[in-house]
């Protein structure tokens, strides 16, 4: 009977003790309020469990890189919208120097202005994030993108790598945009490629060399006419006596006026050209002693403003009896005119425009990325609560009901550990 009773009381306690860790258990469960508290509670759910809150970090880095995208691109864009701002005001400039009324101290001041733009511009071009990077360097993030050499010439020194970043398992989104190919390839009107800061110098030397040239000359019966020629080529020009204008084009190679004389008098325009003594100096005279012009001169192989014209028309304007009117005036390519960078600028803003435009449409996938991701935590976070979160009600009925069981069982324990042989023999 010892050794029954013995058994009796082992098998009591490890009952008890189970219980007892059973409703540690629970107690532990309605504390934390959580279902699965290790994996044996549940193998199957917890393996399910770890995946999905693994899924859920992979949403939750998603959600943090279309933030640092979104910051990326916002920043982005205020540079460029600095740009388009710089280039309104450059786009004043031109206008206001095109008039003729401006002395040569006006378009200096105008142009000085052209030259701090210039170095603002330098200055977005090298902009950087909160974190010390280089917007526009490609992935040479830690080098200054554009660099002046010893000559004053901006040279590109990042890579033309775009970086960016994942914001789904099948998505990267492009954060940065090629500083090369923004600064440095603007589309002009002729279709070549040029520098943001090439358009800025052709329009200071514009600016500047409008006030040693003009765009057209005008004089009544005779004017004299000579040419500095560093472009061989084509010249055009035209000409307009008291039969008409006619342009006139002429194959120049050299310092010989003879092909620009055969082709004006080929004009049919009331213009005579002959050679004078000199050999040099081309003599104009209307037939009828009348008013003559000569303007839009183009010369093969000018294409932006030069900074000291190279190839250009000086002429004399004279009266009908051959006195000279004014000074010898130089009659410019029309590229060296301030009013033909105008197309420059138009072409930069309609650059800088795209670049803007393909900012806001990544910006604009930003955010509905942004709303697809919450969704889909949302899914998998109310999938991690349907498993792992806790069943209060029926835990706390439960537990009651353990409690009250295992109450009883301690009562009904006691009071058999306390019968001996006697009280079994009654």
């Amino acid at each position: 009977m010892q050794i029954s009773s013995k058994l009796f009381n082992q098998q009591q306690l490890k009952q008890f003790s189970s219980t007892t860790e059973e409703l540690q258990d629970l107690q532990n469960k309605i504390a934390t309020g959580e279902n699965i508290l290790r994996a044996s509670d549940d193998p199957v759910g917890s393996v399910e469990l770890s995946g999905l809150n693994v899924v859920k970090k992979q949403i939750e880095q998603y959600e943090r890189n279309v933030n640092s995208a979104n910051d990326r691109l916002s920043l982005l864009d205020k540079n460029l919208e600095n740009l388009s701002n710089v280039f309104i005001r450059v786009q004043e400039l031109i206008i206001q120097a095109s008039s003729d009324v401006l002395g040569a101290s006006d378009r200096e001041a105008i142009a000085i202005e052209v030259d701090q733009m210039k170095e603002e511009i330098l200055s977005i071009a090298n902009a950087q994030d909160s974190n010390g990077s280089f917007l526009f360097s490609g992935y040479k993030t830690n080098t200054i993108p554009f660099e002046k050499d010893l000559a004053g010439k901006i040279n590109y020194k990042g890579d033309r790598g775009i970086a960016s970043l994942s914001i789904s398992e099948s998505r990267v989104m492009e954060t940065t945009l090629d500083g090369g190919t923004l600064f440095q390839a603007v589309k002009g009107p002729s279709g070549d490629n040029v520098s943001i800061f090439q358009i800025l110098e052709d329009i200071s030397y514009s600016i500047r060399t409008a006030t040693g040239g003009v765009d057209s000359v005008k004089s009544t019966g005779v004017a004299e006419l000579t040419f500095e020629n560093k472009n061989p080529g084509t010249w055009t020009f035209d000409l307009t006596g008291n039969l008409g204008t006619a342009t006139i084009t002429a194959e120049i190679t050299g310092e010989d006026p003879a092909e620009f004389v055969r082709q004006i008098n080929l004009g049919n325009t009331g213009v005579v050209a002959t050679i004078m003594d000199d050999g040099k100096t081309i003599k104009l005279t209307d037939s009828v002693n009348g008013p003559m012009e000569i303007k839009n001169l183009s010369v093969y192989g000018i294409d932006t403003a030069q900074k000291d014209p190279s190839s250009f028309f000086n002429v004399q304007p004279t009266d009908g009896i051959g006195n000279n009117i004014g000074g010898v005036q130089k009659l410019y390519d029309n590229d060296q005119l301030p009013s033909k960078q105008l197309d420059n600028v138009a072409s930069t803003q309609v650059h800088i425009a795209n670049n803007r435009g393909e900012i806001g449409a990544r910006t604009n996938s930003l955010d509905r990325q942004v709303e697809l991701l919450a969704n889909r935590r949302l899914g998998v976070e109310k999938d991690v609560s349907d498993l792992k979160d806790a069943d209060l009600a029926a835990l706390v009925t439960n537990l009651q009901s353990m409690l009250t069981s295992m109450q009883a069982s301690q009562q009904s324990f006691v009071k058999i550990s306390q019968l001996n042989l006697f009280d079994y023999l009654r």
